[in-house]
């Protein structure tokens, strides 16, 4: 399991006695890179000694709004020069804290606004503080309604991450819409964190980076000593139990995150064949599709560049130059006999490749794989111009089909199917004469904004007499 800790201050006094016991005990808990973010103008240079002395250790440089005061043009130009240090990876710790106050809100609101100029003029990503008025989970909002408004004024999209986050999930929400990252800190594993917890439960993990913040905030079972990066895992700990996610898939997920945002740690694997998620193994089959849906990554250019975020699920990259082979496809899964069930997913329709579902599956199961589950458009007769459902009787346990829409006429504009309006009589179809085989099928649709949930469940259970399940919409894997 490989972290990143996105935000600890390991240049403070704090760790001045031990501070090479910390990176050992980072480096035995799976931490491969850490983060250390500037407070004070004069840490600035703390910070780049900090990263010079230490691989693992990167630097952002920057000012925190509760020492806005301490900014000069003077300081800006100096900035300028730190930012340009090898190792120094953002701008940071910056923002708005209407908690403190120990500068004024329009002192703040300016120098954010000449810091997020400059992290735009120099293209780096920005780590940004945002403290309310109130308690965590409290306050009029009035914060990052300022914080966004200001974002905004820099005139060019910023990446970045909310760091510590404590607001409400609108605000969280808005902020991933403006293309920055989330993280919370130890404060999420408090026994009165529930709010937040609810609000991390409400947004898309995929958007996730991890945190201590130290040497502030320790996690509950750590409560009253100084916080390490090593402590990351109680963090890991709380998301597996908010999420239904293993520990690997949140070590995966947040630094891959992290790579992207950040560039520290390794590049990920491209292309992955078979890849797990929680406890099950999904096969990526083919990245060709009948459907070009509104909400998928196959409609988006970078996808097929392989470029960006697009062609990842939960921290897996899946844009394949080619098809697998069978003997490819097999040799990746390895051992199929540790998980509950094998997925044949991935970005693109299983039942394209028939021939080689068939085979592959069938081989899985010779090697142990307790169940087959084929992730499906539904498309597989249209596609072969015959009924499928006997072929896939035996070697397939489950289908669970996109229905995604309750009628033609929707399924038309949201998944821009190649098979027109006679897809979805086609999908309603394969759903019964699959069912009829004795396969088990669930039908499913995304529920993003517009889609009638409530009419795709009847047109499932009282028409087509199978179970619905509404998948969460912008939450892949």
């Amino acid at each position: 399991m490989k972290l990143v800790d996105t935000h600890c201050h390991l240049h403070r006094s704090e760790y001045d006695a031990d501070r090479p016991a910390v990176l050992e005990r980072a480096k035995a808990a799976g931490v491969i890179a850490i983060i250390d973010p500037a407070v004070e103008a004069d840490s600035n240079e703390q910070v780049l000694k900090s990263c010079a002395a230490t691989p693992e250790v990167y630097g952002a440089v920057g000012l925190h709004p509760n020492h806005a005061g301490e900014w000069s043009e003077d300081f800006h130009r100096r900035l300028r020069g730190w930012a340009g240090a090898e190792k120094v990876v953002a701008i940071g710790e910056v923002g708005l804290d209407y908690y403190r106050q120990t500068a004024p809100r329009e002192t703040q609101q300016k120098v954010l606004a000449r810091l997020l100029s400059l992290a735009a003029e120099l293209d780096k990503p920005v780590i940004l503080h945002c403290r309310d008025a109130g308690l965590p989970g409290e306050g009029t909002g009035e914060i990052y309604r300022d914080l966004f408004r200001i974002l905004r004024g820099v005139g060019r999209p910023l990446r970045g991450v909310l760091h510590c986050f404590a607001g409400p999930p609108e605000a969280a929400l808005q902020g991933i819409e403006m293309g920055l990252l989330i993280s919370f800190a130890g404060n999420l594993t408090f026994k009165k964190g529930e709010r937040l917890r609810q609000t991390a439960r409400s947004i898309p993990f995929d958007k996730v980076v991890l945190e201590t913040d130290g040497p502030f905030l320790a996690p509950q079972a750590r409560r009253g000593s100084r916080n390490e990066p090593a402590f990351l895992t109680e963090l890991v700990k709380t998301w597996t139990e908010i999420l239904d996610l293993t520990p690997e898939d949140i070590a995966r997920v947040t630094t891959v995150n992290a790579h992207f945002l950040f560039g520290v740690g390794p590049a990920p694997e491209r292309g992955r064949i078979a890849y797990p998620i929680r406890h099950s193994l999904y096969i990526n089959l083919t990245n060709a599709c009948t459907d070009r849906c509104v909400f998928c990554a196959l409609s988006v250019d970078d996808f097929w560049k392989g470029e960006g975020t697009s062609p990842f699920v939960k921290g897996h990259h899946l844009r394949m130059r080619r098809d697998p082979t069978v003997a490819e496809i097999l040799e990746a899964a390895g051992d199929p006999s540790g998980y509950e069930e094998v997925v044949f997913c991935g970005y693109g329709e299983p039942m394209i490749r028939l021939k080689e579902l068939l085979e592959a599956a069938r081989g899985l199961k010779a090697r142990g794989a307790r169940r087959i589950r084929v992730n499906t458009n539904g498309h597989g007769n249209l596609i072969h111009k015959r009924s499928i459902a006997p072929e896939l009787k035996g070697a397939v346990d489950e289908c669970s089909v996109s229905l995604n829409t309750p009628d033609a006429e929707s399924y038309l504009q949201l998944c821009r199917p190649h098979f027109g309006l006679a897809a979805y009589d086609g999908i309603k179809t394969f759903i019964r004469e699959c069912r009829d085989a004795g396969l088990k099928v669930v039908a499913t649709a995304v529920g993003m904004p517009g889609v009638d949930i409530p009419a795709c469940r009847r047109v499932a259970e009282e028409e087509l007499k199978v179970p619905f399940r509404e998948r969460t919409y912008n939450d892949l894997g």
